[in-house]
């Protein structure tokens, strides 16, 4: 399955890899390694994730307090990206 990527989801990596950098040096392209390593896992397993609704899942980023945002479309043959959730300033999302 082809990984698409929302303009969403780019906004909010983008707001969170400038605020860690902002906290410490380099943190932010630490936490962008994490999320492309997010994606890798999804893509190997588009099924395994938590389920958030009947259509989307969600995926743990390692050491930091995000989770991917993401559906299945099967008729697209896609893992669309949908957004970043943090844990603690979106937690009903």
């Amino acid at each position: 399955m082809k990984v698409v990527v929302t303009e969403q989801a780019r906004t909010s990596l983008l707001n969170a890899r400038n605020y860690y950098n902002a906290e410490m040096g380099g943190l932010g392209y630490e936490f962008v390694e994490e999320f492309v390593s997010s994606l890798s896992r999804i893509e190997t397993h588009p099924e395994a994730w938590t389920l958030l609704s009947k259509r989307t899942r969600r995926c743990l980023i390692n050491r930091f307090p995000y989770s991917v945002i993401f559906r299945l479309v099967k008729t697209r043959n896609q893992i669309q990206i949908i957004d970043l959730m943090h844990h603690k300033q979106k937690p009903k999302y």
